[in-house]
């Protein structure tokens, strides 16, 4: 199991928020399996309601948990969304926030999302197919670590293993610091 830290963006600091980690470990398939755990004072976070566990969009809108995977040297990438209301989302971009239309087609089981709130914070697990990630024979796979969180008055603050500049963007491959190959 790999255990990392996120980091708010300097321009969106939520000090009501004392940590935010995230623990992956590869599942047997191939897949992946993260748990994000964050801690705040109580009343901190504003979460969204459940909802049917299905497809949503807009996810980010609200406090959501986020990854970002691609091959090294290809433009292409894919995101994941995971709300704390159960929905979730998943995009193909054949290069920077250029939209893939294929990877709706894909053939992926919906991710499980299991989210616990708590009097200190709260968790998100998720285990990610392995036929939802990029194809590996291609080559090594990074990725990109980030949540958005909604604090009680309705600001959004942007948390990720880096940060590349200098306004929130998780879609940049420079923030993309994290290996598959490194969570064995």
């Amino acid at each position: 199991m790999t255990r990392v830290k996120l980091l708010p963006h300097p321009a969106t600091p939520l000090p009501q928020v004392d940590s935010l980690d995230v623990a992956f470990s590869p599942a047997g398939d191939g897949g992946l399996a993260a748990v994000f755990e964050c801690r705040s004072h109580a009343g901190a976070l504003r979460l969204p309601d459940r909802l049917p566990a299905e497809g949503g969009d807009e996810l980010w809108r609200h406090t959501c948990c986020e990854l970002f995977a691609g091959v090294v040297g290809d433009a292409a990438y894919r995101e994941f969304n995971w709300s704390p209301s159960g929905q979730w989302a998943m995009y193909g971009f054949s290069d920077y926030r250029v939209r893939d239309s294929s990877m709706p087609k894909l053939a992926v089981a919906a991710p499980g999302i299991r989210f616990a709130p708590g009097a200190a914070g709260w968790t998100l697990q998720v285990r990610l197919d392995a036929a939802a990630l990029p194809d590996a024979a291609r080559g090594q796979i990074e990725l990109g670590v980030a949540a958005v969180l909604e604090a009680a008055d309705g600001t959004l603050s942007y948390w990720a293993l880096r940060h590349a500049a200098a306004r929130p963007d998780f879609h940049r491959r420079e923030s993309f610091a994290l290996r598959l190959s490194d969570l064995a």
